[in-house]
């Protein structure tokens, strides 16, 4: 039974991930800071979040691959590999890694869209060099920008944005 647990978790993650190499600024009120963090980052994060968050000492992934070796290979009981799945869905969701944006309610995203197409309008009125979101990743790209948190945080704040 534990092994078919750990092969299910495993296609979870293989099924959540993608092969976008693009970063997603997050723009949810319950941040503080705009954080972009690119896919192949993702192991990296996830890692850091077990160790820094949940008391796990695991070595930094070179892969994402990597990363399911190691974490297959953690739990000893059942107890265990249950705490374990909580504590990586919970940093999961905590960094919105591998999301699916498919499964979101459909309203939600097509207001989040709306919102983040005005967002973007008003940060190129401010001189900022973005692009508009697509409805299949509804958020405002601030990966590529040159300009440092602290020279964006202002333009937000005058577009609407609220953290």
């Amino acid at each position: 039974m534990k092994k078919v647990n750990l092969l299910f978790f495993i296609l979870f993650l293989s099924l959540c991930s993608n092969s976008s190499d693009e970063g997603i600024a997050s723009l949810s009120g319950d941040t503080t800071t705009t954080s972009v963090i690119i896919e192949e980052d993702y192991p990296i994060v996830l890692t850091q979040c077990l160790n820094e968050e949940m008391g796990y000492n695991i070595a930094t992934p070179f892969d994402i691959q990597d990363l399911k070796t190691t974490i297959s290979q953690l739990s000893n009981t059942k107890d265990e590999e249950l705490q374990l799945g909580k504590d990586v869905n919970y940093c999961i969701s905590k960094y919105d890694l591998w999301s699916d944006s498919s499964s979101a309610n459909p309203e939600d995203l097509a207001k989040l869209y709306d919102e983040n197409l005005e967002l973007a309008k008003c940060l190129r009125e401010k001189g900022l060099n973005l692009q508009d979101p697509s409805q299949e990743e509804p958020k405002v790209d601030l990966s590529g920008l040159k300009e440092s948190k602290d020279d964006i945080m202002p333009l937000l704040q005058e577009c609407g944005w609220q953290k």
